[in-house]
């Protein structure tokens, strides 16, 4: 890191900087020459957000990424598999001396100062510029002094190394759509809550575990899980801080799969949502407690990245009071749960996995009780049959612990395939037209009002078999699938005759 050289003007102020960016002529051109940290490089925001910068914007003078050392893994190490990526091969082929300007730090958001060396520390407020802080737990039942701490707190230490930066440009914090899910239309500001961040930051840090139990049921009765009520606690934080300065926050719907960038279907891991869409493709979801007519906002990852970059340039044209909001989402070109339900069924059939497990297909029921009934009961003693089979094989058992999990996980995702949201997106209809005035705003997508959503599905669904299960679409899917269309229909056939012969019994 020391061997980093980057030409600054020592008495240059913070406003003369801000009038030469306002006269940048391309995104390539303001990024040119700065230094650039990136927190939760690790996850998949992050990993979008660095192959992006390191492809488009080659000129930058210098990326940090604040990584958290595992017990059996180095930074080192967990840096090695990012770069390793395949979607980072196109960069090693046409910019391959960019990859030398990326730098690993030991860091950790849920650490006091982030956990960073008095040297690392020095280093950053030297050498960057622009910061995106995109680190947090993402687990919807995570505990209320975990999420706390990592989402709200740790986004109070970012700020707090931000504000000491020798040459700061501007600030992105990562947010969620859903961090005010408790109302129905959500405006491009932040919203308070009747406990205050630092109400709820001292009552975690000082309360003992059946208090803080006692705090987190009453949360729950507003808002849906714990993520989305300390992303709203961290986006208090931000605007309490940030007033007057380059400051945004970016707040994305349901991130999906990549549309086209890094490449078409690119998707890291199993979010909540890309879990439901491999389970109705596997044959594995049986029911799905939501409303058909419902709006589902989910935005694609590299629309994602593009908004987030794109705000690091467009936040610092005009300083405004209050710290801006972007509602990065699908809002103006919506799609419905029912649509996307069948435009996954009908794309799982017509390209099959090579492990599917039943015949893709399952309804979706808006009343808790009807699902509880078609989605468990019906298929209990067929999941154990089919594990005993299994046994008897020798193999592993896998249906019933499948038909856990994915009851599991459809019940935490209820609230969002329930609820519709409207989202109003004048920052980024003010953002698209700014970009359109620059040079290279061709490198970037800010409008999904002409979203082919079929076609994305099954880009989705592409995905899902490539960087998620690791297979390659084999003829003998097809086959499969036939035998388990007829296995279904033989199944629904004898359910009914059994469904039948016990009314009679019980009639006659």
């Amino acid at each position: 890191m020391d061997t980093i050289n980057k030409e600054t003007n020592e008495n240059e102020t913070n406003e003369e900087t801000n009038e030469g960016l306002n006269k940048t002529n391309s995104l390539e051109e303001f990024y040119a020459g700065s230094g650039i940290l990136v927190t939760g490089a690790t996850g998949f925001v992050g990993i979008g957000l660095l192959e992006k910068l390191m492809r488009v914007c080659p000129g930058i003078a210098a990326i940090f990424i604040l990584i958290r050392p595992k017990t059996n893994e180095t930074i080192e190490q967990r840096f090695k598999k990012i770069i390793d990526d395949p979607i980072y091969d196109n960069i090693k082929a046409k910019h391959p001396s960019v990859l030398s300007k990326v730098y690993p730090v030991k860091g950790d958001v849920s650490l006091p100062d982030l956990g960073l060396s008095r040297e690392d520390r020095n280093l950053l407020l030297e050498k960057v510029n622009i910061v995106f802080h995109s680190a947090a737990t993402v687990r919807f039942n995570e505990p209320l002094h975990v999420a706390v701490n990592v989402n709200t707190k740790g986004t109070a230490r970012v700020i707090e190394l931000w504000s000491e930066l020798k040459h700061p440009i501007s600030f992105v914090h990562v947010s969620t759509a859903f961090s005010n899910a408790n109302l129905h239309e959500i405006e491009e500001k932040v919203y308070t809550t009747s406990l205050k961040a630092s109400e709820v930051i001292d009552m975690c840090d000082k309360f003992d575990e059946r208090s803080i139990n006692e705090i987190e049921n009453r949360i729950l009765k507003t808002y849906p899980n714990t993520y989305t009520f300390s992303k709203n606690l961290a986006e208090q934080v931000v605007a309490s801080k940030c007033k007057d300065l380059p400051v945004a926050i970016v707040r994305p719907s349901i991130v999906g799969a990549s549309l086209e960038e890094p490449c078409p279907g690119w998707i890291h891991n199993i979010s909540a949502s890309t879990g439901i869409f491999l389970l109705i493709s596997k044959g594995c979801a049986t029911a799905i407690l939501a409303r058909k007519d419902a709006k589902l906002d989910v935005v694609p990852i590299d629309f994602v990245v593009d908004t987030i970059i794109c705000t690091a340039w467009h936040v610092t044209l005009q300083r405004g009071h209050e710290v801006k909001v972007y509602n990065c989402t699908s809002n103006a070109n919506p799609y419905k749960w029912g649509q996307m339900k069948d435009t996954m069924v009908k794309c799982s059939i017509e390209t099959p996995l090579n492990d599917t497990l039943w015949y893709p297909g399952c309804p979706m029921i808006a009343n808790r009780y009807i699902y509880n009934v078609r989605s468990v009961i019906p298929y209990v003693l067929l999941a154990f049959v089919i594990d005993i089979f299994l046994r008897l094989r020798c193999s592993k058992p896998i249906m019933m612990k499948l038909l856990k999990n994915g009851h599991k996980l459809f019940t935490s995702v209820t609230y969002f395939t329930t609820h519709e949201w409207t989202f109003q997106r004048d920052n980024c209809s003010d953002l698209a037209r700014k970009v359109k005035m620059l040079n290279d705003s061709g490198m970037v997508k800010l409008d999904l009002r002409d979203m082919d959503w079929e076609k994305y599905v099954a880009i989705y669904l592409m995905g899902i078999r490539k960087f998620i299960l690791k297979q390659e679409f084999k003829s003998i899917a097809r086959q499969r699938l036939a035998r388990l269309y007829w296995i279904h229909q033989v199944t629904k056939i004898s359910g009914i005759i059994i469904l039948l012969w016990i009314i009679l019994y019980f009639v006659y």
